[in-house]
């Protein structure tokens, strides 16, 4: 798609394969490729998506270890994020899912502990407040805050509309 397309693309509800080595995370090449041409890669925050080995227990700072490892690899402007968290039970949809699509495999076989939630993304109404709570104490200026919580993937879609 990336080499096919005119335009940047989206990878969306992913992360990084270098960091939690799943069928849904993506190898290097693929995310440099997507950078490349313009892109943004969107970091997930569905339950069981993206761990890392520092942090097995889903939370957000396992999904900051894909943002990280992101940022470093194609910079800071080619990286957003898209938590996909949800109100309710999202352990419960996927479970549902499983059933009926490719979810299943899309996890691969690593073995992870089983959340309820992701720690510190609980649902849609905290998760950006918590990332930009995150990115502030990491050191981030509030230029890189807005390119990640929106900017990158403003810039993309006014290239492609």
């Amino acid at each position: 798609v990336i080499e096919a397309s005119r335009v940047p693309v989206f990878i969306t509800h992913a992360g990084a394969r270098s960091v939690w080595n799943t069928p849904r995370m993506k190898p290097d090449e693929v995310i440099r490729a997507c950078a490349d041409r313009g892109g943004v890669i969107g970091i997930e925050a569905a339950p069981h998506t993206t761990l890392s080995a520092d942090h097995p227990h889903h939370s957000i700072e396992s999904v900051m270890d894909h943002f990280t490892y992101c940022v470093e690899l194609v910079g800071i402007d080619h990286v957003a994020f898209g938590p996909d968290t949800n109100f309710g039970d999202h352990v419960g949809l996927h479970d549902s899912f499983t059933q009926h699509l490719a979810i299943g495999k899309a996890h691969g076989v690593v073995d992870h502990p089983r959340v309820p939630y992701v720690s510190g993304m609980e649902n849609p109404a905290e998760c950006f407040s918590n990332i930009v709570g995150w990115l502030v104490t990491h050191g981030y200026s509030d230029d890189e805050i807005a390119k990640v919580i929106g900017g990158n993937i403003i810039r993309v879609l006014q290239e492609v509309w």
